[in-house]
């Protein structure tokens, strides 16, 4: 039993320490059963080969990571939580659906010091940009947090992990979620002390846990930050650099092999009214429906708003909100009585949609042309990377 929390101890202060990535792991039957009843939450028919794909391209992804974007290892957001923290709540997850430990089981210690006093009196004046110069992490890691956790850790380390938004109202002497925090900690490191023996003794390892746990966090990020998934908040430079490298010929190629694409409503026959009052604007829309919506102009003695135009509408005269309206509506579909931004109530219709293609030269297509392509690209080189990291590991999916 020693040698076992020893063993644990050790395991904690990897789990704590910064993320490294650990060299190529296979993972055993038992660990891939584990992750399919994992994903089954999400995916009640997802395959055992699905699985294995899924868990040796993590691995694959957060190689990817290291090599070239090693500060998301530690966060993806300089706002969020770190990404060990998410490690943890995702394998506490795994702990209560899979082990049946719930930290219902687990109580906190006495946390009655840890006050508004305490708190402002250890940590100093929140940053304005929410970045911790050396001064203040100096100070931080002088105040170590004694008898709450397995291993040592000082309020530097015990607090970085948080959100920025945590992280401010911590400052503000809010004790009672400081000791929210604590608990979360202490429930985790509990647990994993419970779950470990009985992982291993069906031959899982907390360490390869750790590493899907952290590969499925990421995932979407380094995908998005490779250029084959979109992610809002995510920068590619892949697709970036990709973008510059995409030619003129291959432009028109793509132009010519998408050219459906390119189709634009160029130009639309309307006719419209504008009222003062809304209940004149239903009432003629009613006579339109009853007759037409000439027939109603004539009846209700409105003038046309489209006349200046004589009914032909072109894309060059959008930026008048009532040609705008008319681009909006399907051929020969009546609009609902609607505000116009000068307080008018308008009822218009348009027909007779004529379309155009864009050029090949038109910056439109030349800017989707170089997004799809860099994208295509993007994912092509993926793909080849994928294969090769495979081949390189023995990896047999």
């Amino acid at each position: 039993m020693k040698a076992l929390s020893s063993c644990i101890l050790l395991l904690l202060g990897l789990l704590y320490s910064s993320l490294t990535m650990a060299s190529f792991n296979q993972y055993n039957d038992a660990e891939v059963r584990l992750m399919q009843q994992v994903y089954q939450q999400h995916n009640a028919n997802i395959s055992r080969k699905d699985v294995r794909k899924h868990m040796f391209e993590n691995q694959f992804l957060l190689y990817q990571a290291e090599q070239h974007m090693p500060e998301l290892l530690e966060r993806q957001s300089a706002v969020g939580f770190s990404t060990q923290y998410h490690v943890e709540r995702y394998l506490m997850n795994i702990f209560d659906t899979q082990l049946n430990l719930s930290t219902s089981y687990v109580k906190g210690g006495n946390l009655t010091q840890y006050n508004a006093q305490w708190l402002l009196k250890v940590l100093p004046s929140y940053p304005a940009d929410g970045q911790y110069n050396a001064e203040q992490i100096n100070k931080m890691q002088r105040t170590e947090l004694r008898g709450l956790f397995t291993t040592a850790v000082n309020l530097y380390e015990f607090i970085a992990p948080l959100s920025m938004q945590v992280r401010f109202r911590l400052h503000q002497g809010e004790s009672d979620l400081f000791k929210t925090e604590v608990i979360k900690k202490q429930q985790f490191e509990a647990l994993l002390l419970k779950a470990t023996p009985l992982l291993l003794k069906q031959g899982i390892s907390i360490a390869h846990l750790e590493e899907l746990a952290k590969g499925d966090i990421l995932r979407p990020s380094i995908q998005s930050w490779l250029g084959i998934k979109d992610m809002m908040h995510v920068q590619s430079p892949i697709l970036d650099s990709l973008e510059q490298q995409i030619s003129d010929k291959e432009i028109k190629y793509y132009y010519q092999a998408n050219k459906a694409r390119f189709k634009y409503l160029s130009e639309v026959t309307a006719y419209g009214a504008a009222f003062t009052e809304r209940d004149q604007a239903v009432r003629f829309r009613n006579t339109v429906q009853a007759s037409s919506f000439t027939d109603a102009l004539y009846i209700s003695q409105q003038n046309d708003i489209y006349a200046k135009y004589h009914n032909k509408l072109t894309r060059k005269n959008k930026s008048n909100w009532a040609v705008q309206l008319a681009y909006t509506l399907k051929a020969e579909e009546l609009s609902a009585v609607m505000r116009s931004p000068e307080g008018l109530w308008v009822v218009i219709i348009s027909n007779n949609h004529q379309y155009n293609y864009f050029s090949a030269t038109d910056e439109t297509v030349r800017y989707q042309a170089k997004k799809a392509i860099a994208i295509q690209k993007a994912q092509q080189r993926y793909q080849q990377n994928w294969l090769a990291w495979q081949q390189q590991n023995a990896v047999k999916l």
